[in-house]
């Protein structure tokens, strides 16, 4: 009976230091940057002659991070596809050819933040409501709304997974009024694809 146990506690031993010594010469995670973007969403934008409203568009739009503030905002990068119906008229009103209205309207440094109270399970997003132009034809769009899947964490790293688990904890603390700092630090290096010197 003693011999049987002193086995079973051996083997034990074995497999939990074959465990530990596996996952110590597991391979680093390799820094990545994370092109992390929002799922694609239809958007009214409307098209401007003088200071009426000449036309109603409607577009999907898609917003990717591309940087985070200290102030609880991000920064990231619009695109929004144009309909057929929308191009024409926008070429119509700019006098300019078919071919030179783009299908894929881009536009850099768009300011997002955090809703007010948001959090899990969707953790919201705000664009406030500007004017872009394309091609030279006003285009006013209103408050964007955007949603992030909440996830309460993540193992992995340098992933869209983890990218979500951090924006949904810096939407938490933002509510409890708690230090973001660390989180904000994070997700610049998961954007950027950093070496975390903490690991």
């Amino acid at each position: 009976m003693k011999t049987t146990l002193t086995r079973t506690a051996l083997l034990a031993l074995c497999v939990m230091s074959l465990s530990w010594l596996a996952l110590a010469q597991a391979p680093p995670v390799t820094p990545k940057p994370v092109a992390y973007g929002t799922k694609a969403k239809l958007v009214i934008a409307k098209l401007k002659q003088g200071e009426a409203d000449a036309y109603e568009v409607r577009g999907q739009f898609t917003y990717t991070l591309t940087a985070a503030n200290s102030d609880d905002t991000l920064v990231g990068t619009i695109n929004y596809t144009l309909p057929e119906d929308a191009r024409q008229k926008i070429a119509a009103m700019s006098g300019k050819p078919l071919q030179q209205v783009p299908t894929t309207f881009t536009q850099k440094n768009v300011i997002a933040e955090f809703q007010k109270g948001t959090g899990m399970p969707i953790v919201h997003l705000e664009i406030k409501s500007w004017d872009a132009n394309i091609v030279g034809v006003t285009t006013r769009f209103g408050r964007i709304v955007l949603d992030i899947p909440g996830r309460e964490s993540e193992n992995t790293r340098y992933t869209t997974a983890e990218m979500e688990a951090l924006l949904t904890r810096w939407a938490i603390q933002i509510r409890r009024g708690a230090s973001r700092r660390g989180i904000v630090a994070r997700v610049i290096k998961v954007i950027n694809g950093e070496e975390d010197p903490n690991g």
